[in-house]
């Protein structure tokens, strides 16, 4: 029977797992292999930060759900994968080192969140990107009593060559891996503050190592900048950060930003698991260039899916569940089961939420890539599909059948 080994148990990695389990049945063996016994619903980390939502609400135990649908579950840090020899090598909790071969596997381990690069960052630098962060922005923000709060991202080392088999203008090049969480975050602490009662003792400023939410139309961006206005925001573009202190953050040019409180989601770089794998597996970036299939270019038993895609860009979770789901239908058809396989197309899909507020931006883009779809809709409707879309996930635990559905609400 073939043996499929799923890496990663984010979106991208639980998509295409539960997807190929769902079409083929028992005609494979699929094994998920994650650095965590846990996974977390990261849309609402931000949630977590503003003392809305708890982590516990947002962690599901995968050494039960995977095996609750009749996947197997391995806990352990991926360390690299040998094409070639098609197998992986990874590291189990006691330290042991294990090398697992596979039929094909389906890599979604994800970028890497390169904070080494910022100097200060340990002492001074607040994230949402994982739980830990989250807590302790949570904790800074309850005893914070005013200042100068900057929200930005640091610099996305995109991988060029070799180019992934798709159209090139699905691929463009981005300065920032992801910036709505940036947007959704400096609405949240307007909402945040102004509950506290302290929105005169805070000055917000975002920036962007390029141009901010360059992802999205001209018209999308001139709104948020005239929303920036009102709230009386300060948005710096081309600010590449490469320090931060008690008092201010640097750019690599030299320019500093006064900052009592910083927030970034930090630089991406290619995951070093990628890295330290088969040259020819990965582009210059460490990502996997494949083809509209999901398929790696250099090695046809390999499928990268969500952020370890060279093709997903900006790192986005709607684009994550895409190309899971893409890459599951796509084996399947080669495990012997008639499956339609969905086509590849990118779009900016995202909801930035203000739950003090009571209402949330829903965004739906795909100018970036040539089309002319370009929504940015604050309702607060919206906030409640991002409260549902919560709740989904959770039920489902990471289960996202429905997810190409649901974001065309």
């Amino acid at each position: 029977m073939p043996k499929v080994l799923v890496l990663g148990g984010r979106f991208g990695g639980l998509s295409a797992a539960y997807t190929l389990k769902r079409l083929v049945g028992n005609k494979a063996d699929i094994k998920l292999i994650n650095k965590d016994r846990f996974t977390y619903f990261r849309p609402a980390l931000p949630h977590v930060a503003i003392g809305v939502r708890d982590v516990e609400e947002l962690k599901i135990d995968l050494s039960q759900a995977m095996p609750e649908k009749g996947i197997q579950f391995q806990q352990g840090e991926v360390m690299k994968i040998d094409a070639p020899k098609s197998t992986v090598v990874y590291k189990r909790p006691d330290g042991s080192i294990v090398e697992e071969d596979y039929d094909y596997v389906m890599v979604g381990i994800g970028a890497h969140l390169a904070t080494e690069l910022l100097k200060g960052w340990d002492q001074y630098g607040y994230s949402v990107c994982e739980p830990e962060y989250a807590v302790k922005l949570r904790e800074k923000l309850n005893n914070f009593k005013g200042g100068n709060i900057t929200i930005g991202s640091g610099y996305f080392y995109q991988g060029h060559n070799p180019k992934p088999k798709v159209p090139e203008n699905y691929v463009p090049t981005g300065d920032s891996a992801c910036e709505g969480p940036v947007f959704e975050m400096s609405l949240m602490l307007h909402g945040y503050f102004m509950k506290k009662g302290m929105l005169n003792k805070v000055k917000m400023t975002v920036f962007s190592p390029g141009e901010y939410l360059s992802d999205l139309s001209v018209g999308s961006r001139k709104a948020v900048a005239s929303i920036y206005q009102q709230l009386g925001v300060n948005l710096v573009h081309g600010f590449k950060i490469k320090e931060i202190t008690d008092k201010e953050i640097i750019s690599e040019d030299g320019k500093k930003l006064p900052s009592d409180l910083t927030i970034v989601l930090p630089p991406y770089t290619g995951n070093p698991a990628l890295k330290n794998s088969t040259p020819d597996l990965v582009d210059d970036g460490g990502f996997i260039p494949t083809d509209g299939n999901m398929v790696s270019i250099k090695y046809d038993n390999v499928y990268a899916v969500g952020d370890s895609n060279s093709i997903t860009i900006p790192k986005l979770g709607y684009l994550a569940v895409m190309t899971g789901r893409i890459a599951a239908q796509h084996l399947a058809n080669r495990l012997g089961v008639p499956t339609k396989v969905d086509t590849y197309y990118p779009t900016i899909v995202c909801v930035a939420d203000n739950p003090y507020e009571g209402f949330a931006v829903s965004v739906k883009d795909d100018t970036w890539y040539g089309g002319n779809v370009t929504v940015a809709d604050p309702a607060p409707m919206n906030h409640l599909k991002k409260e549902l879309f919560t709740k989904y996930f959770m039920w489902t635990k990471g289960d996202m059948a429905l997810e190409k559905f649901l974001a065309s609400w």
